[in-house]
């Protein structure tokens, strides 16, 4: 039987986490027998950070608790409060399938399988009640190996927070895409959320591609927010940036990784007390690494004030190690900006499409960074006086364009978070 926590509660009145441990999570717990193990559940987006963000609530609450490894990728917590035990096991959010990745997932795929069998939805139910009635396995915008992931999105779509504003999203893809296809007839389109149509390189940053009577292909990156709103148009992490290992754009430096991975070791890291060596100390060459948990551990035992503290050290060593390398090569800079952020990919052009409602808009200033790039001269990256911001200035003779950075950690992960993210926001004026 699954009771609502609050229920629960009151009827193991032996048992009772201060209110701030769970605040904020969405919690059930299967009820076994007075005397066993307290199963707790938290639905989350976001495992790894929530599961630590608990454990460090439960210690800073004065509660013996510990992660427990198991067979999970996400091992869960074990305690013991009030002579009772309890277990809290961090469970991916509706299901298999993230929330976020699910909300992405809704304005990608919608749009393609509307296209596809010519569907004119007049709202958000119409639409769903168009899209339930599509047989998946007889789609050409899904590619084989997505076909699990495009019927799980469909079935848990109506479940997403943000069903509604998801779906107008989608419709806004809708319209940009028959925009399209009115200028140049489209003979398919595919959505690529693992696989990728032939032509089309892995590490494309496309979300969706358009594939023209010419054969010519188009990949379309997909941002959702307000109208006003300004989303960041590149959206990644600080050791991809010096090296991707998934095939991406990327500096191709694995020794400036490897430098700097170190000197925030031996800076910040190893002045923790009870912090593991550094081969292992993020979980190693592949993140899993036991030694991490210790890492955690030990963070956890740090007071908020000592965390924020050598976070803030850490910060500034990744952002400064950012500026090096971006004015290390002229050339490698430039690279990088144009296919990481211009998104050029040999032979499949991307554009990048803002959804905001049910409309949609072009993000045109790359168009401006892209005319602008050929001509660049020299390459030089700043800090601004704000912890997180920084600039790449690129020079053309008088002509100056300043591309607005900033890294910052995500989810309140900071020490914990061992690549921090980094956006890039825009052109700044």
């Amino acid at each position: 039987m699954v009771l609502k926590f609050k229920r629960f509660m009151s009827l193991h009145e032996d048992i009772d986490l201060p209110s701030e441990v769970l605040s904020g999570y969405e919690v059930t717990q299967v009820d076994k027998s007075p005397r066993s193990t307290v199963q707790i559940r938290v639905s989350s987006a976001d495992r790894d950070n929530d599961r630590d963000e608990i454990l460090r609530r439960l210690t800073n609450a004065g509660i013996t608790a510990s992660t427990l490894e198991t067979n999970s990728s996400v091992d869960p917590i074990q305690g013991v409060f009030d002579n009772r035990k309890f277990r809290i096991n961090v469970k991916p959010k509706s299901g298999g399938m993230g929330e976020t990745t699910l909300n992405s997932s809704i304005t990608e795929l919608f749009p393609c399988i509307a296209f596809e069998k010519r569907l004119n939805p007049k709202n958000v139910q119409d639409f769903m009640e168009l899209l339930i009635s599509i047989d998946v396995s007889k789609l050409n915008c899904v590619l084989p190996k997505d076909r699990d992931a495009a019927k799980e999105t469909i079935n848990k779509a109506e479940g997403s927070s943000k069903f509604e504003d998801k779906m107008n999203n989608a419709l806004g893809v809708l319209k940009f895409i028959n925009a399209q296809h009115k200028n140049k007839t489209i003979s398919n389109v595919y959505w690529g959320y693992r696989a990728k149509p032939k032509g089309v390189p892995n590490g494309h940053p496309g979300d969706i591609f358009l594939k023209f009577q010419d054969g010519s292909l188009l990949g379309v990156s997909l941002k959702a927010g307000k109208k006003k709103s300004k989303e960041p148009q590149l959206n990644t992490y600080h050791r991809t940036i010096f090296k991707n290992t998934r095939g991406g754009a990327s500096f191709d430096d694995q020794s400036g990784n490897d430098f700097l991975r170190k000197k925030i070791y031996d800076t910040v890291y190893s002045k923790i007390e009870g912090m593991p060596l550094l081969d292992n100390f993020d979980g190693g060459k592949t993140g899993r690494h036991k030694d991490k948990k210790e890492t955690i551990k030990a963070i956890n035992s740090l007071s908020t004030k000592d965390q924020n503290t050598y976070y803030d050290e850490y910060l500034a060593m990744v952002k400064q190690g950012l500026i090096d390398r971006f004015n290390k090569s002229k050339e490698e800079s430039l690279q990088f900006i144009k296919s990481a952020i211009l998104r050029d990919a040999p032979d499949v052009p991307t554009m990048v499409i803002k959804a905001s409602g049910s409309d949609y808009e072009e993000i045109t200033d790359r168009n401006e960074l892209g005319v602008f790039l050929p001509q660049v001269e020299f390459v030089q990256a700043t800090s601004k006086k704000t912890k997180q911001d920084w600039i790449i200035e690129l020079k053309s003779g008088g002509e100056t364009v300043k591309m607005g950075m900033v890294v910052r950690s995500s989810s309140g992960g900071k020490l914990k978070q061992f690549s921090l993210k980094v956006l890039y926001v825009g052109i700044v004026k």
